[in-house]
C-alpha cells in the first residue's frame, strides 16, 4: 500500500463519518430542506433512511462492489440515498443531469450499474439509455413520483418499515482504501469523460484532514445554513453538501433549478450564512440588479471554484458585500475534489490559494523536470490520500494521469510566490470549463464530423465575458459544395450540433469557417494555433469601422 493511504482514522465507511454528528446536533435538527415545498430532512430522518435503504438493497439482489446510478436534479433525498448505497459498500455514481442518450448510455456501461434512480424529467433518455444496455425495467426507480407512474418511487420499492434496518459494513483500513465509494465522471486531463474511482478513505481523508487545518468540528456554537445551488452531482457540491455537510451537521437548503430571483429568495428567507458557489454565480450577485431587491446580510462565507473567475470580479465581490469573504480555491474530481485553499490573511484575487496541507505538490516543466524557481511556470503535479485510485476500466488514462510514484498531473500550469501561493497562468490539458462543467472538445470534435456539412473541425475554447465563463467554438472545414455558404451553413452547423449534445457541450461561440484546420506533422490538431487565430479575428473586427459604429449604437 502507498504511503500516501497509510494513515488511519476514526472511520472506515464514509457513511458511519456522515453519521457521526460530531457537532452533537439534536435529532431533529433538520440537515436537508427542499427549497421549493420546504419538505425537510432531520438527523433522525437520515439515520433511519441510511440502515433502511441499506437493507432495501440487499432485498433487491444488489450485493457489495455493486454501483447505483443516479441520474437528477438536485432532491433532499440525494443524501440519503448517497449515503445509504455507501452504507451497503455499493458505489453511488451522479450523472450530469443535462447528458443526452449517448452520454448517459456511455456512462451506464462504464460504471456497469445494476440499479438506477432517476427523475421524471430524466425518465425518457433513462428508459432508453438502461434498455439499450441490457439494465432490467425493474431496476429504474424515481427519485419523485412520476405523474405518468413509467417506474416506481425508490422509498417504494426500497425502503420497508417492517423490516430491521442494516448498519453500514464494517471495513478494514486497507478495504476502505480499495473500496470505491463514489464514480464520478470527468474528463480528467483530456479526452472523453472517464469514471473516477473515489475511494471511503479518499473522502473520509479530505474531510478529517480538512479539520486538520480548518477546525471544521471545533465550535458546535457555528450553526451554519448552507445553499445547495450548484449540481449535486458535481464532486464540488458532494463534498460540501454531503461529505463534509452532513458530518458538520449544516442545513442546507436545496435548490431544484437555479434561478437569480429563487436564490436570493432562498439566501433572505433561510438567514443562509455559506454556500459554495461558481463563477456566473458571483457574476449574477455583482451584476445583476435583481440582487438588490433582497436582503443577502446573512452571507458570511463563499466559495468558488470549478472553474477560473477574474479577479475584478472577486474584488467587485468584496467591495459590494463587505459583511461576507469570497474566497477562491482550485480542485479537481481525481482529488476527492480539493486541492488548494485560501484563508483571509493570504488570500489574494488573481491567486488559487495555497495547497492544503495533507498534500505534497511540485512543478513539473515540459521536459520532466521539477521548477524550483519562483513565479517560474510549471505543471502542477500533487501527492495526498485524497488522490483517486484511477480511471474504472482504463488502465491507460490512469497511467497517463498518475505517475509510477504517486503524483497525480492536473493538467494546470501555476506558478508559486515566495509565500505559497499559486496562481494559474494556462493549461496543458485541452479541456474547456463552461460555468465548472468539462467540455473535451474531442467529442465535440467527432460530432461535428458526423456534420454533412464538415469534412473537418476543430474546437476550442474562448472566454466570454459576459458570462464568465468559457465557451465552446468550432473551427470548421467546409465540403466542397458547401464553400463560399459560410454566412448560411455555419449557423446550420451550430444547431445541427446543439441538438445533438448536452446543454454545456453546446457551440455557443458559434462555428466559423477556415481553409484548414491547424495541425502538427501526426496529425494531431493545434489548439493554440486556432485561439491565436481567433485572437486576430477579434483584433481585426475591433479595427473595423463596423464594428466601432456598432460599438456606439
Amino acid at each position: 500500500m502507498s504511503d500516501m493511504y497509510s494513515k488511519r482514522y476514526p472511520f472506515t465507511n464514509i457513511a458511519d463519518m456522515m453519521l457521526s454528528n460530531q457537532l452533537g446536533r439534536p435529532e431533529q435538527h433538520p440537515l436537508y430542506i427542499d427549497a421549493r415545498t420546504g419538505e425537510s430532512v432531520t438527523l433522525y430522518r437520515l439515520r433511519q433512511l441510511v440502515g433502511l435503504l441499506h437493507a432495501g438493497l440487499r432485498r433487491f439482489g444488489l450485493q457489495r462492489g455493486d454501483t447505483v446510478c443516479f441520474y437528477s436534479p438536485n432532491n433532499i433525498y440525494m443524501g440519503p440515498v448517497y449515503a445509504g448505497v455507501m452504507a451497503a459498500g455499493m458505489a453511488i455514481s451522479p450523472a450530469n443531469t443535462s447528458y443526452l442518450l449517448e452520454e448517459f448510455e456511455r456512462q451506464l456501461q462504464i460504471c456497469e450499474a445494476k440499479m438506477l434512480i432517476t427523475h421524471p424529467n430524466n425518465l425518457e433518455i433513462a428508459l432508453k439509455a438502461a434498455e439499450n444496455v441490457g439494465l432490467p425495467r425493474n431496476s429504474i426507480l424515481s427519485i419523485v413520483p412520476d405523474p405518468q407512474k413509467r417506474v416506481p418511487l425508490w422509498s417504494d420499492v426500497l425502503i420497508d418499515y417492517d423490516q430491521p434496518p442494516l448498519s453500514p459494513v464494517k471495513m478494514t483500513h486497507e478495504e476502505s482504501v480499495n473500496t470505491v465509494a463514489y464514480l464520478c465522471f470527468s474528463s480528467g486531463t483530456t479526452g472523453k469523460s472517464k469514471g473516477v474511482m473515489t475511494s471511503h478513505y479518499n473522502c473520509i481523508a479530505m474531510v478529517m484532514e480538512t479539520h486538520g487545518y480548518s477546525g471544521i468540528f471545533a465550535d458546535p456554537s457555528i450553526q451554519k445554513v448552507v445553499l445547495a445551488v450548484i449540481p449535486l452531482f458535481h464532486f464540488s457540491g458532494i463534498h460540501r453538501i454531503f461529505n463534509m455537510g452532513m458530518a458538520q451537521g449544516n442545513t442546507h437548503i436545496i435548490m431544484e433549478k437555479y434561478t437569480v430571483p429563487q436564490m436570493c429568495d432562498m439566501i433572505q428567507r433561510f438567514k443562509v450564512t455559506d454556500f459554495p458557489t461558481a463563477p456566473p454565480i458571483i457574476i449574477h450577485l455583482v451584476n445583476n440588479p435583481i440582487v438588490d431587491k433582497y436582503d443577502l446580510s446573512s452571507l458570511k462565507s463563499l466559495t468558488v471554484g470549478s472553474a477560473p473567475i477574474a479577479p475584478d470580479i472577486m474584488v467587485r465581490f468584496t467591495n459590494k458585500y463587505k459583511h461576507a469573504i469570497l474566497f477562491n480555491s482550485y480542485g479537481m474530481t481525481e482529488a476527492s475534489p480539493v486541492v488548494t485553499y485560501n484563508k483571509p490573511e493570504w488570500a489574494k484575487p488573481d491567486s488559487i490559494g495555497r495547497m492544503t496541507p495533507m498534500m505534497k505538490s511540485k512543478l513539473v516543466d515540459l521536459d520532466g523536470n521539477e521548477v524550483t524557481e519562483l513565479n517560474k511556470p510549471g505543471e502542477l503535479w500533487v501527492q495526498g490520500p485524497n488522490v483517486m485510485l484511477g480511471y474504472k476500466g482504463n488502465p491507460e488514462a490512469t497511467a497517463d494521469a498518475i505517475t509510477e510514484d504517486g503524483w497525480l498531473k492536473t493538467g494546470d500550469v501555476v506558478t508559486k510566490d515566495e509565500n505559497g501561493n499559486l496562481y494559474i497562468v494556462d493549461r496543458i490539458k485541452e479541456l474547456i470549463k463552461y460555468k465548472g462543467f468539462q467540455v473535451a472538445p474531442v467529442e465535440l470534435e467527432s460530432v461535428l464530423l458526423k456534420c454533412p456539412y464538415v469534412s473537418d473541425a476543430g474546437v476550442v475554447g474562448i472566454y466570454d465575458d459576459v458570462q464568465g465563463t468559457e465557451i465552446p467554438l468550432a473551427y470548421v472545414v467546409l465540403r466542397e459544395n458547401y464553400k463560399g455558404q459560410a454566412n448560411t451553413v455555419c449557423p446550420k452547423i451550430q444547431a445541427w450540433v446543439n441538438e445533438r449534445v448536452a446543454n454545456h457541450k453546446r457551440l455557443r461561440g458559434g462555428v466559423r469557417a477556415i481553409d484548414a484546420i491547424p495541425k502538427n506533422p501526426t496529425g494531431k490538431i493545434l489548439r493554440r494555433k486556432m485561439k491565436e487565430i481567433y485572437k486576430n479575428e477579434q483584433q481585426n473586427q475591433q479595427s473595423s469601422p463596423f464594428v466601432e459604429r456598432a460599438a456606439k449604437l
